[in-house]
Parts: structure tokens; sequence; C-alpha cells
């Protein structure tokens, strides 16, 4: 018959060991939980860090408004993907230009020339930081002239930088054939109504509409624009605060327009061309003889555009003169009326030149443009001189890492 084990007793020593042996789990299950704690605490503000403390730290502080590390590199990323479409578009030209050795020379100067920017990326840096301190030094104008940009501003130009027009685009004749497409969506789409019919009007040619094949297709293009920013790592928000910029800077633009004068003083001028100067200087000794001057430009101009209109290069500025003949330009603009001066140098060769009249009026709209736009860029330098600008001293190490194609 077995005999039957007595029941253990429990000791104080059994005791002392088993409460050993609670405290040790639980420092040890403390340590585990405070391992967890720390490293989930590494890895939050790892993320913390990486998407909201780095991307806001300061570039460049200008008039107090920061330029951000995000915001710069987001730009940074914009212009190299500018500068690869364009590298590309140079590339397809040479096939067009196999035949033209000098047309393609220049080509590969410019491609070399966007090589070099984009294996250098700290020059694409230098380069948004400049425009990024004149964006701002824009805003802060445009602030304080409260000229803003609206959301749908952005997105009208958005839609035409697309060749999208959801209010189609005004026709600018009549045309006489009706649109077959047109009549039958309006013929679908028509139902009677209860009431009194409207009294008919007369017929009017219709603007296009916007169909939604259209609309369809704007957005697919705009999608896969999209998809083209995300390969570069540039994010929406980016690239529209890009496009806002532009037009916030052309709106403020304006606002030198009123300050430019339209009308200018200018110079009716004629003009022999001639290869050389020796040419230039005996056609020059028969006009003092008294020869014709109609019978000069036909036997010396080179110059075929105007040689049979008695050499006329038409109403000139003084700036327009000073394009073709530099420096010299003020002493042709300068001349008496009918007085023949010259020859005078320019790229194209050796010019007599006379003035047969001189009047204000007005200049031309490219001109005008220039004009504003040079009042608009001494604004700008103006602006820049007088700002507080702050730039990081290692702006260089923000730049964003290599992206597509080896960028």
């Amino acid at each position: 018959m077995t005999k039957m084990r007595a029941p253990q007793r429990t000791t104080k020593k059994h005791l002392a060991r088993a409460e050993r042996e609670r405290i040790q789990s639980r420092w040890l299950m403390g340590v585990v939980i405070a391992i967890a704690v720390v490293a989930i605490g590494i890895l939050g503000y790892g993320f913390f860090d990486s998407a909201y403390l780095q991307p806001n730290k300061a570039i460049a502080i200008v008039n107090g408004d920061t330029i951000t590390k995000g915001e710069f590199r987001g730009r940074v990323r914009i212009f190299q993907r500018e500068l690869i479409g364009q590298l590309n578009s140079y590339m397809q030209m040479e096939q067009f230009f196999a035949s033209d050795p000098q047309t393609l020379a220049s080509i590969r100067e410019l491609e070399t020339q966007i090589q070099t920017q984009l294996a250098h990326p700290e020059i694409i840096g230098q380069d948004a930081i400049s425009l990024m301190i004149r964006e701002t030094l824009v805003r802060q104008e445009a602030e304080r002239k409260g000229v803003y940009v609206l959301p749908e501003e952005v997105e009208r130009q958005l839609q035409h930088n697309f060749g999208f027009y959801p209010d189609g685009t005004p026709t600018p004749f009549p045309t006489p054939t009706p649109d077959a497409t047109r009549m039958a969506v309006s013929t679908a789409v028509s139902e009677p109504t209860a009431g009194p019919s409207p009294t008919s009007a007369p017929s009017q040619t219709p603007y296009p509409t916007g169909t939604p094949y259209v609309l369809e297709a704007y957005e697919a293009d705009y999608a896969a624009f999209l998809d083209s920013l995300s390969d570069f790592e540039i994010s929406e928000s980016d690239f529209m605060a890009y496009l806002e910029a532009q037009i916030l800077e052309g709106k403020l633009k304006e606002q030198f327009q009123p300050e430019i004068e339209d009308m200018a003083e200018h110079v009716l001028i004629q003009h022999i061309l001639t290869v050389d100067e020796a040419t230039a200087q005996e056609a020059l000794e028969r006009l003092e003889s008294g020869d014709d001057w109609d019978d000069i430009v036909l036997e010396y101009s080179e110059d075929l555009s105007s040689r049979d209109l008695s050499g006329d290069l038409g109403w000139n500025t003084l700036d327009d003169l000073n394009a073709l003949l530099g420096q010299m330009g003020i002493t042709a603009f300068s001349a008496q009326d009918m007085e023949v001066i010259g020859p005078i140098q320019s790229q194209q060769g050796f010019h007599l030149l006379r003035v047969i009249d001189r009047q204000d009026r007005e200049i031309s709209q490219a001109a005008y443009q220039e004009a504003v736009d040079n009042a608009f860029r001494t604004w700008i330098n103006e602006m820049n001189a007088a700002a507080e600008i702050t730039v990081v001293d290692d702006w260089q190490d923000h730049l964003p890492p290599s992206g597509p194609l080896g960028i």
C-alpha cells in the first residue's frame, strides 16, 4: 500500500523566495516597458522631427518672414524638373537640326549649361533662394497694398496652362455651319417646360462650351501631371505655391503700369548698310559730292529688306537705336534732320544714317511691357537692398538628395 506524502509546509523561507521572484518579475516587466516606451519615443520623435521640425527649419528670413527648409527643397525640385524637361526638349531638337552645324552647336551648348546646373545642385539652390526672397518681398508689398491671389484665380490659371477653358472661348467670327455635336447635346438635354413660351430673339453664334469629355481630359492630364511631380518628390502644395507666387507678381507688376509713359520721342530714320568701313566711306563721299540718297542706297546697301524703301528703318526710339548701334545710338538719335552720320559699326556691318523726321509717338506694346518690367526690377532691387535678409550658413546641407535621372 502506497504511502501518502505529507503536504509540504510553507515556511518563511519559501514565502521570502516567492516574494523575491515577484519583485524581480515586476522589475523585469518595468524595464521591458521602459525600453519599449523609449524606443517608441525615439521613433515618434524621429517621425515628428522628420515630418514637422526639419521641414519648418529656417533657410532664410526676410523682414521677419521665414523661408523654410521644406519650401526650399520643394522649389529646388521644381527647378530640377524644369531643367530636365528643357534638356529633353533640346535633345529632341537635335534630330531636326542635324544638317545645320551652327544651330546644332548652339543647342549642344545649351545642353551643356543645363547639365552643369544639374550636376551642381548648389547652383540651383542659390537660384531658388534668390527667387524665394524676391517672392517674399513681393508678397509683403502685396499685403501692404491689399493685393491678393484668390484660390479660384490659381485654379483658373492652372486650367489655362493645360489649355482647358470651362466657359469656352469666344468664336472670332460667325460660323456658318452649325456645330452638329453641340446641337445634338443641346437637343438631348432640352425638355419642355410649363408656362408661356419665351419671346424669340435673334439667333447668335454660341460660344464653345466645355463638354464632359474636355473636363475628363483635363482631369486626366492633371492627374498625370501630379504623378510626374511625385516622381521628383514635389508635392501639389509646392507647385501651387510656385504658381501662386507667379500670379501674385503679375498682379503687383500691374501696379507699376500707370507710372509708365506710353509716349516717347521717335525718329524716322534711314540707313545704308555695308559689309566694310571702306565701302561705307566711299558711299559717304559720293553723298557729300551731291549724289542722290536713293541712288546710293540702291547701289551700296546690303539690307535687302529696306533697300527698295530708301533704306527706311521706320520710327525708332532712343532705346531702339541703342539696341541696334550700342552707344552710337545716342549719336544717331541726336542727329539733325537730313544730316548724314557714319560710318557707325554694328553687328550687321557699317551704317550711314540720316533722320528725316522726329515726333512723339506711342511706344510699342513690347517696349511698354519692357519699361514696366524694368521699373519692377528696379523696385525689387531697391527692396532687396533695404530688406533685412538672413540666409543660414549651412543652406547647402539642406539641398534635397539626388533624385530621378541621377540628379
